[in-house]
């Protein structure tokens, strides 16, 4: 296991690339959330300003990476002293310190994040479906509200006080970690379990209230869509699910080494919380796509054809010639001249001409000859 090559999640180049793509992400997506707030005149609520916390922790996240890497904490094997023949978990180095101490702050930060972000979604709900306060699907949301927000607050402080205060064991030897400390792999699974659970939940809510509305089949199935892309925050979730599942477990052994075990964990968190803030803003800057980029490439080709159509087709008018001999006759009344008699009694609108040609006449009106 030693020589086996890194998957490519524990690679120092795709853990800088995921920590810095998802941050400018994260900022892009926040911001043309409220930039469509401000198109649309309605006020931010809380299901938006909960995404600015939630983008700065994600943000917190991945310079947290960035920076174990620049130290050669995060994807990097082990650096063992010269001539230690113990047990890594028996080991005590600067890289490892920094390492330890890198993945408590991270395991602080990662359930605020999350909270933010479900909590997002749960009051983007509210403001969609539960219009009335006191219907049971708001109260239903409020609660579980209430539930998502003491998880965060369990775990964070879990996390902080899991080897009471004395601070200085959380970054010593693994062995002295393990020995006086609650155990982190249990921690760290309990919320893997529990975030993955509520992930399927929260994303599951909007499908059967889409499906109640009076709306087309197509339609559902395009917002029930657009709410269901959250679910690559499920997938990552389950990815770091399994691998820290089978780690515990024994069946799935990714790396028999502590730092690349941690890199994995922390670049999927990473890319949950950035596809989560993502997922959390697509239904509101969708209006903008629909404003400025399908509307407008719609019109343009609209435009196109209906202009190729107009040059294809030739204009002409209906002539018909008529040999009919008219008697005409002239009478002055009140200083004009009006007709008296006609074979037709169709000349009786100020457009149309009698003109007499040899014998016959012509009737103009309108655009037409006769």
């Amino acid at each position: 296991m030693a020589d086996q090559q890194p998957y490519y999640y524990m690679r120092p180049g795709h853990v800088l690339a995921a920590a810095m793509g998802f941050s400018v992400v994260s900022i892009i997506a926040v911001a043309l959330r409220f930039w469509a707030r401000k198109i649309q005149r309605q006020p931010p609520k809380a299901d938006d300003w909960l995404m600015i916390p939630a983008t700065l922790l994600t943000i917190g996240l991945a310079v947290s990476q960035v920076y174990g890497v620049s130290q050669k904490a995060l994807g990097y094997r082990t650096v063992r002293p010269p001539g230690f023949e113990g047990s890594l978990y028996e080991l005590a180095t600067p890289q490892l310190a920094i390492e330890s101490q890198i993945e408590w702050a991270f395991w602080l930060i990662f359930p605020l994040a999350l909270a933010c972000i479900k909590a997002s979604f749960l009051f983007f709900y509210k403001r969609v479906f539960a219009v009335q306060k006191s219907n049971l699907l708001n109260r239903l949301l409020t609660t579980f509200i209430v539930l998502v927000a003491m998880w965060a607050i369990a775990f964070f402080f879990a996390g902080l006080f899991q080897c009471g205060e004395n601070f200085s064991l959380i970054w010593g030897s693994q062995m002295e970690l393990l020995a006086r400390c609650y155990s982190t792999r249990k921690l760290i699974l309990t919320l893997c379990i529990t975030d993955f659970i509520t992930d399927v939940f929260i994303m599951l809510i909007p499908v059967p209230l889409v499906l109640r509305l009076q709306l087309p089949t197509s339609k559902k199935v395009a917002v029930c869509t657009m709410f269901l892309l959250g679910g690559g925050t499920v997938v990552a979730s389950l990815v770091r699910f399994v691998l820290m599942g089978g780690s515990f477990i024994g069946s799935i052994n990714i790396t028999d080494d502590k730092i690349l075990g941690v890199t994995a964990c922390m670049y999927w968190g990473v890319v949950e919380c950035g596809l989560g803030v993502l997922a959390a803003c697509l239904p509101t800057i969708q209006f903008l796509f629909k404003k400025f980029v399908w509307e407008p490439a719609v019109n343009t080709t609209k435009s196109m054809f209906s202009s190729r159509s107009s040059d294809s087709i030739i204009p002409h008018k209906d002539v018909i010639h008529v040999n009919q001999s008219f008697g005409i006759e002239y009478a002055k009344a009140n200083g004009s001249f009006s007709p008296t008699t006609s074979p037709m009694h169709a000349a009786n609108d100020s457009n149309e001409q009698f003109i007499p040609t040899d014998g016959h006449a012509t009737w103009y009106g309108h655009g037409h000859a006769v």
